[in-house]
């Protein structure tokens, strides 16, 4: 960025060297007496012309202050009319009072001061006014273009992702057959054991319609409580100590949407923190749905002792994105714990 910008003012002095060379050839024409000293002073005090006006426009008409705008070109205009005269004329005496002018090698004219300032002036500020229009549609351009290139570059890792996702996962089908034949295959020794082979299916169905690029971001928040509760279904198989999770709904559950496995989340926090077999203070996940949207509220008791899996807080910032991503300023989400509690509320209100 700072070698950016020093060659762009680099360029901008080669330019306006190159100018008050030709400045003073063309000049030079018709008037011997110029030399180069004047014209470099001359074009200098033009490229002043030239910068006021175009920073004047892009710091302040460029965000919408035209009042701002037409002040400072005026009050520009004025010091730079009295530093003229100031060089052609000389110094303003006292006789300024009377309106007239105190001239110091020969007579002032209107007519010539005008058409100096005019000249000096008018021609740079034009070129400045250009140079703005030209930079604006230029930056407007590169603008389209990083905008255009953001999509491009949106779209194709849009499809490798997809692409990603999609060889990684198994076919539904394949699954589906094979956790028939296993389900088959145990019924007539162990009826239950196969219904857990049908429920960890269904689960894993669900797991990967959730994470599937093109699948729903939203589902019902009735569903994934169907979901929770296979989950922990199979988790009563699983874990060899029973383990004590109080789940209750209360509200219209089919009103509102919730992000996809955003309730197993939570759970298996539950399972990698949470005191969970004592049965006389059990976690609790309470769903609360009201008319303007819902209250999901997690408190456990923290498990003694040392942690057996560290926690990194990598599920929760999902939690936290995925909802925000989906609700915006609707969701919340607070945290509350001490020695050996822990409470976790999430709320998704759509009327404040």
């Amino acid at each position: 960025m700072n070698r950016f910008f020093k060659r762009k003012w680099l360029l901008h002095c080669c330019f306006w060297i190159l100018y008050s060379i030709y400045f003073f050839v063309v000049n030079a024409l018709g008037n011997s007496r110029l030399n180069l000293g004047a014209s470099f002073i001359t074009v200098f005090y033009c490229a002043i012309i030239f910068y006021t006006v175009y920073l004047i426009f892009k710091y302040v008409y460029d965000r919408g202050h035209i009042l701002g705008t037409i002040v400072l070109m005026i009050g520009f205009y004025l010091l730079s009319a009295l530093m003229v005269y100031h060089e052609l004329y000389g110094k303003f005496g006292l006789e300024i009072i009377n309106n007239k002018y105190v001239i110091v090698h020969h007579a002032f004219s209107w007519a010539k001061y005008s058409q100096t300032f005019l000249v000096m002036h008018s021609n740079y500020t034009v070129m400045a006014v250009g140079y703005y229009y030209y930079k604006s549609k230029l930056r407007e351009s590169n603008d389209k273009l990083v905008a255009v290139k953001a999509r491009l570059d949106a779209e194709s890792s849009m499809k490798s992702f997809q692409y990603t996702t999609l060889s990684a996962q198994v076919h539904p089908h394949m699954m589906a057959n094979i956790f028939s034949h296993l389900k088959n295959k145990v019924d007539p020794f162990d009826v239950e054991l196969g219904l857990q082979l049908t429920e960890i299916y269904r689960l894993m169905k669900f797991y990967m319609e959730a994470h599937h690029v093109e699948g729903a971001t939203h589902i019902l928040l009735a569903d994934e409580v169907t979901a929770l509760e296979q989950y922990l279904s199979i988790q009563e198989k699983v874990e060899p100590n029973p383990f004590y999770i109080n789940l209750s709904c209360s509200g219209n559950l089919m009103r509102f949407s919730t992000a996809p496995t955003l309730l197993q989340t939570l759970a298996g926090n539950l399972f990698k923190h949470a005191d969970l077999w004592d049965k006389d203070h059990p976690a609790k996940i309470d769903i609360l749905v009201d008319h303007a949207g819902y209250r999901i509220t997690v408190e456990n008791r923290k498990r003694s002792g040392p942690q057996i899996l560290p926690s990194h807080d990598v599920g929760l910032r999902n939690v936290r994105t995925r909802m925000e991503y989906l609700f915006g300023t609707d969701f919340s989400m607070e945290e509350k714990q001490d020695a050996d509690h822990y409470e976790l509320t999430l709320c998704v209100q759509h009327y404040r």
